[in-house]
């Protein structure tokens, strides 16, 4: 887990970041094994370099998740700022359609019932002036 040449970062998935825990901490297992061995004079001091060198690692390994971390989340509000954005157009646009399509919407119930009220008195009054 690093920095690629070009100096992009993978993102890293938890499996990936567990198998790597578990791999610090059987190499750790390992140099504390090493560092009780007795029969190597210098066995404690090469387990400490050891050590040292594998807990640089961690710090390294870890600083390299966290900006990549960091820069998915970046992205992610990025995008989400975008689709609210989107969003938003959309909603105005909608309400926008549905103003102009108003003036399409047939009238309520009770005004179809007023004009078709009128027209038969209409309908009345001409057919009874013809009688007469």
């Amino acid at each position: 887990m690093s920095t690629f040449p070009n100096g992009l970062q993978k993102s890293f998935t938890a499996q990936e970041v567990d198998a790597w825990l578990l791999a610090a901490q059987e190499r750790l297992a390992q140099l504390h094994l090493h560092a009780t061995n007795p029969g190597h004079p210098f066995a404690l001091h090469e387990a400490f370099t050891a050590m040292s060198a594998l807990l640089q690692e961690s710090f390294e390994e870890v600083r390299v998740v966290s900006e990549s971390t960091r820069e998915w989340s970046h992205s992610v509000r990025g995008e989400a700022a975008d689709l609210r954005t989107h969003s938003t157009q959309l909603r105005a646009r909608g309400a926008a359609l549905l103003e102009r399509m108003a003036q399409f919407a047939p009238p309520p119930p009770a005004a179809m019932q007023e004009a078709e009220s009128r027209m038969l008195a209409l309908f009345k009054d001409d057919a009874g002036q013809r009688q007469a």
